[in-house]
């Protein structure tokens, strides 16, 4: 059996980059554009009647900007996925988006590939951050920024060398599907590691965990 194609909305104010994104999904068969909206308004009410499994957002929109959008839609259909869009780079926004619910950030100059990627990943249960915008986080903090997880070495004793692995993949962008193929076990396995990391190293979210990976050495 096919499998189902991804469901996808188009947020943003720019008719003509509603076109672009779907002429470049158009070419994909994993991933169908079911709508399309000029403001978060729209958004929200196209989402009353339409499956969506990933919303691709804008952030400066008109009526209703991306991240109160963001907010609604991670509050009221939990099952649909948000990714922002946008040509904003600033750490405080990208921070307020993360806050909003976010699964993703990407800016609006990303190549064809890493698009469908990431809409592939986050549909699949990972997070995807453009390299650009990882960079961005990966700067030292102001007055802006969450604090920074503790990164104490002796937490890394704390973990078995099966949740160093996975740290190392999470840390790499890869969802629990993908960690699952590389380690030959279940995606609900990740999750459970992935849950244990997080009750350990006292991350509340991707960004901490990659961060921490990085503090520590664990990533190259």
């Amino acid at each position: 059996m096919t499998p189902k194609p991804i469901q996808v909305m188009i947020v943003d104010d720019h008719q003509i980059l509603i076109d672009g994104i779907k002429s470049l999904l158009s070419e994909s068969k994993s991933i169908s554009v079911v709508a399309e909206a000029s403001n978060g308004n729209h958004a929200i009410d196209l989402l009353a009647t339409t499956k969506v499994d990933v919303v691709l957002m804008d952030i400066g929109m008109p009526l209703l900007n991306g991240w109160d959008t963001t907010k609604i839609i991670t509050e009221n259909y939990p099952g649909t996925k948000v990714i922002a869009l946008s040509s904003y780079s600033e750490k405080p926004i990208i921070h307020k988006m993360i806050k909003a619910g976010v699964h993703g950030f990407l800016l609006k100059s990303i190549k064809k590939e890493l698009l469908l990627n990431a809409i592939e990943t986050v549909h699949g249960g990972g997070t995807y951050f453009s390299s650009e915008i990882s960079f961005i986080l990966l700067e030292p903090t102001g007055e802006d920024a969450p604090p920074p997880p503790k990164k104490i070495s002796p937490s890394l004793a704390l973990l078995t060398p099966r949740e160093i692995e996975v740290l190392k993949l999470i840390a790499s962008g890869l969802s629990n599907t993908e960690i699952g193929e590389k380690l030959f076990i279940s995606a609900s396995t990740v999750k459970s590691h992935r849950e244990n990391l997080m009750k350990k190293l006292e991350c509340h979210n991707v960004v901490e965990m990659v961060r921490y990976a990085i503090a520590n050495g664990l990533l190259e």
